[in-house]
């Protein structure tokens, strides 16, 4: 499992600083007030069951308080309990019907249970009043690019990443909806983005990696070999390390360089996704009389 503690730390931080703030826009009986911030607190320190106690109090004595319902929804979803968490959700929006986080947060989790077109029609919502929400229409681009309308999907995506110039996962997505509209160029262009705009070194390995794969197919062998090689480097999945060694063999295998390729094949060929093809790769290098024709 990998360990996120302190990036979920600041998240929380930031998530119940500016949810804090939405609650001071309306006044609260002091009641409501000291048990909402309870469960902020709570909540920071992931003591999530504890603080759903806490905005059930909250709501209990302020029977409008939007933000305490979507911070319960918050908490239901980190115990994975995601249909307690949509009705805390959509009770945050029915008080709220402008409350764009708890929008995002429910289109997140109906996309994640395959529920697509709900995820869409909650996405849109946001759209109708903020037709410039970065997370809105990332959400859609990304259901779109699932459902293989790389054309919806990239229209989107870019209204994403032209509302929010560095969100590197819009950037991602994007760069594999060209790859699959054959915009090579523009792909690699938009992998590059997310590369710089990434924090996480393990997702700008992913990234590289996408990135590379599309410059061996425009045979750009050079640029390549080094994006593909800081996947290595970077990446923490073993099924990307993989790729990137297989896609490093292709690339030497078509300079002509076969021992450097069959290196990188038998490389690849450790990992059960990419074992097939790298093994058939190495015969192929191995022995070429069998596939003469």
């Amino acid at each position: 499992m990998r360990n996120y503690r302190t990036i979920a730390f600041l998240i929380i931080a930031l998530l119940v600083a500016s949810s804090a703030l939405l609650a001071q826009k309306k006044a609260r009986s002091p009641e409501a007030g000291q048990a909402y911030n309870a469960g902020l607190n709570l909540a920071k320190k992931q003591k999530y069951q504890e603080a759903i106690a806490k905005f059930e109090t909250a709501v209990a004595k302020d029977d409008s308080f939007p933000e305490a319902h979507y911070m319960m929804g918050y908490c239901y979803k980190k115990l994975r309990k995601y249909e307690e968490a949509k009705t805390q959700f959509k009770k945050a929006i029915n008080l709220n019907k402008k409350f764009e986080t708890a929008y995002i947060a429910l289109g997140n989790l109906l996309a994640d249970e395959g529920k697509s077109q709900e995820a869409i029609a909650t996405f849109q919502a946001v759209l109708a009043f903020n037709d410039k929400s970065p997370k809105a229409n990332y959400g859609l681009g990304k259901l779109y690019y699932e459902a293989k309308n790389y054309s919806k999907a990239e229209e989107y995506l870019q209204k994403a990443v032209q509302a929010k110039p560095k969100y590197s996962k819009a950037y991602n997505i994007l760069g594999l909806t060209l790859e699959k509209l054959k915009k090579y160029d523009e792909s690699i262009s938009a992998f590059k983005k997310a590369v710089e705009n990434e924090r996480k070194k393990n997702l700008k390995g992913d990234y590289y990696y996408r990135m590379g794969k599309v410059l061996v197919e425009v045979k750009k062998f050079k640029e390549a070999e080094a994006a593909l090689k800081k996947a290595t480097q970077f990446s923490r999945s073993a099924t990307i390390k993989a790729g990137a060694n297989f896609y490093l063999g292709e690339v030497y295998k078509l300079r002509g360089q076969k021992q450097k390729a069959l290196q990188y094949y038998e490389k690849a060929a450790k990992n059960r996704t990419w074992k097939q093809p790298a093994e058939y790769e190495i015969d192929m290098i191995k022995n070429p009389d069998k596939y003469a024709y």
